[in-house]
């Protein structure tokens, strides 16, 4: 009976430093897999792309060409501008419940009167909060037609998402154009004072 049970003892030794051997070989192979697993990425960022359809009207401040209605004592005094409709896609990136900054591209166009069109690009700060939003805008609007010339614009508005990617809003837009001189003024500044409301257009997405 000894001898039966020293050899069943040398057969549990000889198992048990197999196994230990099979581990010893397997454990190199697994540290190499864990060093190939990829490594964690970064919190998400929010990205949001957004579509505006508005409608709007002005007051042009000194400025007696192309005037729609004098509102002052005279031409260069005080005039309502013609009603237009813009256009626009916009896209901020960033803590939606911070600060998110962003890039926006406006098309405008007279409804009526003389026919002119400006295109406005734009850098963009946008915060949200709930159903709610705040931006700014400042940019550098082109006219287009019917004479070629420039400006500085900058906006504020706020718009109110009633449904997920649908809303309304408003915005106050503060223009001054450069035009063509006169005997008095080598370079005249025409400074405009716009509000326009509308539709919003939302799509968000995380990168």
């Amino acid at each position: 009976m000894s001898v039966v049970a020293s050899r069943r003892a040398g057969c549990g030794g000889v198992a048990v430093a197999a196994s230990l051997a099979t581990c010893l070989a397997a454990a190199p192979q697994a540290v190499a897999a864990d060093e190939q697993v990829a490594p964690a990425r970064g919190p998400a960022v929010p990205l949001d792309v957004f579509a505006t359809a508005f409608v709007g009207d002005g007051l042009r401040f000194n400025n007696p060409y192309r005037l729609s209605t004098v509102l002052g004592s005279d031409a260069q005094s005080l005039s309502r501008t013609a009603a237009y409709a813009d256009v626009g896609l916009a896209v901020a990136l960033g803590d939606r419940a911070g600060v998110a900054h962003g890039f926006s591209l406006r098309a405008s166009v007279a409804l009526e009167g003389v026919r002119q069109a400006v295109v406005t690009p734009a850098y963009m700060l946008m915060t949200r909060s709930g159903a709610w939003a705040a931006y700014a805008r400042a940019g550098v609007p082109v006219v287009l037609s019917p004479d070629t010339t420039w400006g500085l614009e900058g906006a504020v508005g706020g718009a109110w998402f009633a449904l997920a990617g649908v809303g309304v809003g408003a915005e106050l837009v503060g223009d001054v154009f450069y035009g063509a001189g006169t005997r008095e003024v080598a370079t005249p500044a025409y400074p405009v004072l716009s509000a326009q409301a509308g539709l919003w257009l939302a799509w968000e997405a995380f990168l």
